[in-house]
């Protein structure tokens, strides 16, 4: 299955915001694994690779992925698992993500998935989600 169009804009804006514009095509081709120059070409598994390896790059986007992981580890803490993971010993649960991006659709400040907030937008979201913490911490 090829990239998806959101996946290339990703990629594109990716490369524009580290300033690799001039090296785009080869690094689409070392992703590609030597076979195109094109986003437009790659598979979906190429371009997610491709999208990881370029949020390393980024130190904002690496502040960023930690501020979205201290939400996620209260998540874990409030015991919102996966059904398949909930009677598992506690650290091979899983924190049941879709029921997380519904409470951060529904709840949280601007209503966007967890992955769809930007650097900027999440110390906002971690001090909200520190106060459902909170909150559920009163309860125990």
């Amino acid at each position: 299955m090829n990239a998806t169009k959101p996946q290339i804009c990703c990629i594109r804006s990716m490369i524009a915001k580290l300033h690799l514009q001039g090296q785009k095509e080869i690094i689409v081709l070392g992703a590609s694994q030597q076979r195109t120059t094109s986003t437009k070409e790659l598979t979906s598994e190429e371009a997610k690779g491709l999208i990881q390896y370029l949020k390393k790059q980024d130190a904002q986007e690496q502040r960023a992925e930690t501020m979205r992981r201290k939400i996620i580890s209260r998540a874990h803490e409030m015991r919102w698992h996966t059904a398949e993971t909930k009677d598992l010993p506690r650290n091979y649960r899983k924190v049941d993500m879709p029921r997380l991006d519904d409470w951060m659709l529904k709840s949280s400040y601007l209503h966007k998935k967890l992955n769809q907030y930007r650097y900027s937008e999440l110390p906002a979201l971690v001090t909200q989600f520190e106060q459902v913490y909170k909150s559920f911490l009163k309860w125990l």
